[in-house]
């Protein structure tokens, strides 16, 4: 396995979109322990909570910030200084109130946001932007312009459906997205394998695409309690079944990388996100 080997391979860090269909599915919780499983690969991984509104990040992690990302981007902090410190490897920025409006409010925030993005993107290996659950507008943009989509679902029907229409959304409008499956909350690999299947094999047929199989992650009670103690299963229980299940969908994702920056030129996330909303048209005006 050439994990030790992407650090050449992937010269600027990529942006990487977490979403789900509908809440409840583990989407955020996912993304904590995602990053610190990266982490625990010599990778260096920013969250930014943009599940605007209902960001629960500082919740999952016990660490109160300061500030978020809101707040930043109006008062223009240097993301470097809100940021906040959880492990050498891994850091997060804070959700808030009001990014939903923040697009249609100054088109002088989303060029600051984009901007102090480039600066963070030298510091680290991975930003993970942890959408909330659906697609606002808004963040359908983002969601465009990411490096690679990963979609948590798991076997229930509705969350199934949700996930489905979300690729929908956004395969009508972006063909060619990379979007990888988890299915979490399994009971075993079986019923995990077959989610991803049906949920591909529709795909196929109706939308001309698919997701690519990630991984699936157990039901575990470790997590659970985790969750409650506001303490990351990776930190608080590193011998639980689902951070096994975490260590080895990491690997995985770190190998879907490498394929993706050997056969695919991705491009800018900043001039796809420009595009996306149209300021390169209006900035050229």
């Amino acid at each position: 396995m050439r994990i030790s080997q992407e650090k050449d391979t992937i010269q600027t860090a990529p942006i990487i979109g977490i979403a789900s269909g509908k809440g409840g599915v583990g989407k955020s919780v996912f993304c904590v322990n995602f990053a610190l499983a990266l982490g625990e690969l010599g990778k260096k991984v920013l969250i930014i909570d943009l599940d605007i509104g209902m960001g629960n990040i500082e919740q999952i992690i016990g660490r109160n910030a300061n500030t978020n990302i809101v707040d930043a981007i109006k008062s223009e902090w240097p993301f470097q200084q809100v940021q906040v410190g959880v492990t050498p490897n891994f850091s997060f920025i804070a959700g808030g109130s009001g990014l939903s409006n923040l697009f249609h409010m100054n088109q002088n925030y989303l060029t600051f946001f984009v901007e102090q993005l480039e600066l963070v993107k030298r510091q680290f290996d991975f930003i993970l932007f942890d959408f909330g659950a659906g697609a606002s507008e808004d963040m359908l943009h983002f969601m465009l312009a990411v490096n690679r989509l990963i979609l948590i679902t798991t076997p229930e029907p509705p969350a199934m459906a949700d996930s489905y229409s979300l690729m929908k959304m956004v395969y009508g409008l972006k063909k060619d997205l990379e979007i990888s499956c988890v299915v979490n909350q399994i009971f075993n690999r079986r019923e995990g394998m077959d989610s991803w299947q049906r949920l591909s094999s529709v795909a196929e047929r109706f939308l001309g695409n698919s997701p690519t199989w990630l991984a699936s992650l157990p039901k575990d009670h470790n997590l659970l309690m985790s969750v409650r103690e506001q303490v990351p299963c990776m930190l608080s229980r590193p011998r639980a079944h689902y951070c096994v299940n975490m260590r080895l969908l990491a690997r995985s994702f770190l190998v879907q990388c490498i394929g993706q920056a050997e056969h695919k030129k991705t491009g800018s996330f900043t001039d796809k996100v420009r595009t996306y909303f149209g300021l390169l048209r209006r900035n050229e005006r």
